[in-house]
């Protein structure tokens, strides 16, 4: 049996990535004021990992924030870590031309959680479902016939945009008193999509059935309120950046950049 080694460009950029959180970790015991800016711009390395092939390292980079949360772990003792999960669900609102055609849903979420002094990290999981607004769309089209120029409409459906997600996150938390925080910090991954729609016109129709995947990135704030020893309840808003990816040469629609902001409630519970 063979077994399949990463490539070594791969390995050194991953290790770059943890080598940077560590060095978040370590701001955040000498300058907690500059870990969240730290924070963020450090994450836009990963959105580098997740580009082209790269993409299929990021079950490994899973795994990988685990390992190194607990490692921290161990230096600094168990009493400054803790282990829990998540559930949840968002109101998704699309923004700008994205909202033209789809319409507000439910978004359904999984978080296993890993925090170490003031921050947490997670492996996210999420499925929500657009909906159009309307059965069919109508678009005029200009057509040329015996010389003169010729106006008709055409029509498209579109069917439901389903959206699975896998990301991982990072927040900075701040403690207002023992049973409330609130943290800020960010989102990234990848959105798995199946975008179908039907075009009529004049001039003929097509049917477009594209599985797509997207690199997904969300600036996220939010605040916790713990009820009991081990159970919690929080609020959270995001605004969600996701773009399919690919070859633009097979697909106009890689690089397109689509947004949607999220308001949402969490159970927590900690191990």
């Amino acid at each position: 049996m063979s077994v399949r080694k990463m490539p070594a460009g791969v390995a050194a950029r991953v290790y770059c990535f943890v080598k940077n959180i560590k060095h978040c970790l370590y701001l955040a015991r000498i300058k907690p004021k500059l870990i969240l800016t730290n924070i963020l711009s450090r994450m836009s390395y990963l959105s580098y990992l997740l580009s082209g092939n790269v993409q299929k390292w990021l079950f490994l980079i899973c795994f990988i924030i685990p390992i190194f949360f607990t490692s921290t772990a161990k230096a600094q003792g168990s009493y400054d870590s803790k282990y829990g999960i998540s559930i949840g669900t968002d109101y998704d609102v699309p923004v700008g031309n994205f909202s033209y055609t789809f319409k507000p849903t439910m978004n359904y979420n999984l978080s296993f959680l890993m925090t170490s002094g003031s921050l947490t990290g997670s492996v996210n999981f999420g499925y929500h479902n657009y909906k159009a607004k309307q059965d069919t769309f109508y678009y005029q089209v200009i057509y040329t016939e015996d010389g003169r120029d010729h106006l008709d409409y055409g029509s498209v459906h579109y069917e439901n945009f389903p959206v699975y997600s896998i990301y991982l996150g990072l927040v900075y938390n701040l403690e207002l008193s023992e049973q409330l925080k609130i943290y800020a910090g960010a989102n990234l991954g990848a959105y798995y999509t199946h975008f179908v729609f039907q075009a009529k016109d004049v001039q003929g129709g097509s049917n477009t059935d594209l599985h797509e995947r997207d690199l997904y990135i969300a600036p996220r704030l939010g605040l916790t309120y713990s009820l009991a020893n081990n159970i919690g309840i929080g609020m959270e808003g995001k605004y969600n950046f996701f773009a399919p990816t690919g070859d633009s040469r097979y697909s106009d629609r890689v690089g397109t950049l689509y947004n949607s902001y999220s308001v949402g409630v969490r159970l927590i519970y900690n191990f």
